[in-house]
Order: C-alpha cells, then structure tokens, then sequence
C-alpha cells in the first residue's frame, strides 16, 4: 500500500474487533509545506494568463482541495446517480477490498483529481500528470480522432482528445475498461463510458471543470460533475510510492456504495 510521501492522501485500514473493518480516507488533504511550494489558505489573485497566441495558459500545479469521497457530491443540487438496475447489482456485492487504489493500480477522472495534478502544454499534445500512482494522461491536440474499432484497446485511463473553444479546453476520453471506481465509496462505469472535460481557467488561481459522464451500460442518462481546483504556485508533484500491499484482504466489510445499492434495489421492488 502506499507509503506516506508529500500531500498523499494517506488510507487507514482499522482491523480492530469487534467493529466491521473500514478504510478511512482523509476529505480534505492537511496544509503542509511542500518541496518548491505550500498548500495555502488561499490561492493566487489576478488575471488568467495567456500565451502568446493568445489562448490561455493552463501550464502550472493545480489542486482540488476536497477529496471525490463520493461523486454524488459534485452533481448538481437536488440531483442523483441515474443508476440502471444492472449497476445497482453489481454495486451491490462489491466489497471495500475491491477497492483498485488499493491495489496501486491507476485512479483515473475525477478521483485522481483530489491529489495535485500538472497540466503541461504542447503544440501537439497536452498532459495531466498526477501525483496519484505517478499517473499521466495525453491528450492529443494534432486534429486526429479517436480509434475505431479493435484499434482502439481499453484501457484504465482511456484514449483522450482535445480542442479548445473559446477559453476552454474540451477533453474527449473513450476506451476506458470497466475498473476503476468513480470515487472512495465504490460508484462504477462500464467500458462504454463516453467523458467529456471542460477546463477553463477563470482567473489566475482558479480553474473551473466541468465533467460529463455519458455510459449507456451503467447508468439510464448522461450527468455532470463540477469541481474546482486552485493552482499551487511554484509547486512539485511529488514521489507517490505504492508497494505489494497485503492487509486489503483481511476486510470483509462492504463498500460504502454496496449499502447504497442494496437500499435503491429493495425500494425498486
């Protein structure tokens, strides 16, 4: 499992009896100094800066300070997971050991997110590196489309193109397989799952995103995530080490999304 390092978000496992095992991960990371950079209360004011061809400028650290404990947080007021019956199934026998984090295998959007993350810009790609898993994303900025076809392989992040319109940088992602979790609780997609981000940078400390999520095979509609995160001037990603974990499998208790779905498929009956 991951050792601590920098402003890694740290998973306790409790094995204490008689109470149900539970893995606790922290909401909000701690403000802490960090390696060419702090975590402060506030971030950076002033204008959005822009290249010289007049786009604007991503490039910099960036940080979502709350931790995607459960998606349904980042919906809009008053909505909810349009779950189809197949998903709630599925959810529902899914252990907290299930959890791929755990594994050390890759987090992709928005989990990820919660962890800094670095948007570095190119004429013909541009990059999300995040601390988390020491993962990174490429987005393909040359005009090409996605594969078609048996070209194109599942994969745990997806194949992602970009455009910009406008201020906005718009990320299409297809060819996710189906492993990953949405969140800490155990919310999941399918390998149909379509996502489409919005980036846009408001002001110098700010940038706002908007992530659709369209899978016909988890879930009956399209929704919407938002998020905001805040750029950590004169920042690092930091080392994120992951090692053969063993404990995970000594808890038997469900995941939080496995109650959840237990309860919807009991009220649909």
């Amino acid at each position: 499992m991951r050792q601590a390092s920098g402003l890694a978000l740290v998973i306790v496992i409790a094995l204490a009896a008689p109470l149900a095992a539970q893995i606790s991960v922290p909401k909000t990371p701690p403000p802490q100094q960090r390696a060419g950079g702090s975590i402060t209360t506030k971030a950076p004011t002033g204008p959005a800066p822009r290249k010289p061809n007049g786009q604007p400028d991503l490039d910099g650290v960036w940080l979502r300070r709350a931790g995607i404990n459960d998606i349904a947080d980042l919906l809009p007021r008053g909505e909810t997971l349009p779950y189809l019956p197949a998903t709630l199934t599925r959810m529902s026998v899914m252990k907290a050991q299930d959890d791929p984090q755990l594994k050390c295998l890759p987090i992709a959007t928005p989990r990820s997110e919660p962890y800094p993350f670095r948007i570095v810009e190119t004429p013909t790609h541009i990059f999300l590196l995040t601390e988390a898993v020491h993962g990174y994303r490429q987005v393909f900025m040359d005009g090409r489309k996605h594969p078609s076809g048996e070209d194109l392989q599942p994969s745990w992040l997806g194949h992602s193109i970009g455009r910009w319109e406008g201020n906005t940088l718009v990320v299409d992602t297809v060819g996710f397989n189906d492993q990953t979790w949405f969140d800490n609780v155990g919310h999941v997609h399918s390998d149909r799952m379509h996502v489409v981000e919005r980036f846009t940078r408001v002001d110098l400390g700010h940038l706002n995103a908007s992530v659709v999520v369209d899978d016909p095979g988890a879930y009956s509609r399209p929704f919407t995530l938002s998020y905001t995160a805040e750029l950590m001037p004169n920042a690092e990603l930091l080392e994120y080490i992951c090692d053969n974990e063993q404990d995970a499998s000594n808890i038997d208790a469900p995941a939080d999304a496995a109650d959840e779905a237990v309860t919807l498929l009991r009220g649909r009956r």
